[in-house]
């Protein structure tokens, strides 16, 4: 590890604490990114209005661990939510590709890191971001952020279960 890289990974933590990135009840910047088969995806493409998860990953161990979870949860919100998974690895890692088999959705590809960057959210290479799991309301506000490697999955359970039945009320 060159010395720069050593710097980088001491002060992170103390940069990532300064610099929090989006809070609860702000917009979550807008994205265009592509899936491992090219087909775009927009953060504002939502026309029913759904709930939207943004989950960036490197798919670590502990991320690859909780992908069932997500997509049990998934299918227990139908249609009210979005799962959008955002791989910061390169476009020939075979991992996403790996992965995204096991789910029913998409891992947008983004080498360059540039939803961590809109987020103000750097971190060092080959680590996710401090806080990588956002959950967006219809109107596109963040309403939940944390790291999903340290989330339980009860309390992560619970907090789904809480924003279905917050969905459902708010559907006409």
């Amino acid at each position: 590890m060159n010395l720069t890289m050593g710097i980088w990974k001491l002060l992170w933590p103390v940069r990532a604490w300064w610099h929090k990135g989006l809070e609860k009840g702000d917009y979550f910047p807008d994205f265009t990114l592509s899936d491992l088969d090219g087909r775009g995806y927009s953060l504002s493409d939502n026309p029913a209005g759904k709930m939207t998860v943004v989950w960036l990953t490197n798919l670590c161990e502990d991320c690859r661990s909780k992908v069932p979870l997500l997509e049990e949860l998934r299918r227990e919100a139908g249609d009210r939510f979005r799962i959008l998974a955002v791989s910061l690895l390169g476009d020939d890692a075979a991992l996403p590709r790996q992965v995204s088999s096991l789910c029913g959705f998409p891992f947008l590809m983004d080498p360059e890191d540039i939803v961590a960057h809109k987020l103000g959210l750097p971190h060092p290479p080959q680590t996710c971001p401090l806080h990588n799991l956002f959950i967006l309301g219809k109107d596109g506000r963040v309403v939940f952020r944390h790291h999903l490697s340290a989330l339980d999955p009860a309390s992560f359970r619970a907090l789904w279960t809480r924003l279905l039945a917050e969905s459902a009320d708010t559907e006409v």
